[in-house]
């Protein structure tokens, strides 16, 4: 990652990329670079994959480069977005991430904290542990 007064270039080879579930990698390019509020960087799909039942605590775009995400939300509200479309989605939504075989997106998320608050959780203790780092900090949030 080179800067030059405060400007990056990101990547996808410059961190690894770690299976979310099954066929769903991700590799945090923003997150790594640790120099904004944002967090984030790329997910490529090796197979038809699907994260369920997430609830955010953190307000989230995906921009589709290549194939197709489907975010449906608990309600059953669905949005399908293509190669040069994106999905926006608030935080407090609850989720499911759908994307095909060879699909690749790049994501962002804010505040940044709170995306390596529930990681860290997710690594240590599982995906409970994480639901409950992402309320946490919600509730930490809102009390600002």
């Amino acid at each position: 990652m080179s800067a030059q007064s405060g400007i990056y270039l990101l990547t996808p080879d410059q961190v690894p990329f770690v299976e979310l579930v099954p066929g769903m990698g991700m590799a945090r390019a923003i997150s790594a670079a640790g120099v904004t509020q944002f967090a984030g960087g790329y997910m490529r799909l090796s197979q038809d994959a699907e994260y369920r039942d997430w609830t955010l605590t953190y307000d989230e775009v995906l921009f589709v480069h290549h194939g197709t995400l489907e975010i449906v939300a608990s309600d059953g509200t669905s949005v399908k977005a293509e190669a040069g479309e994106a999905i926006l989605i608030e935080s407090g939504t609850t989720v499911t991430y759908r994307a095909s075989s060879g699909s690749e997106c790049f994501y962002v998320v804010w505040p940044r904290n709170v995306g390596e608050a529930i990681q860290a959780a997710r690594e240590a203790g599982g995906e409970e542990a994480a639901q409950d780092a992402a309320f946490k900090a919600a509730d930490a949030r809102s009390a600002t």
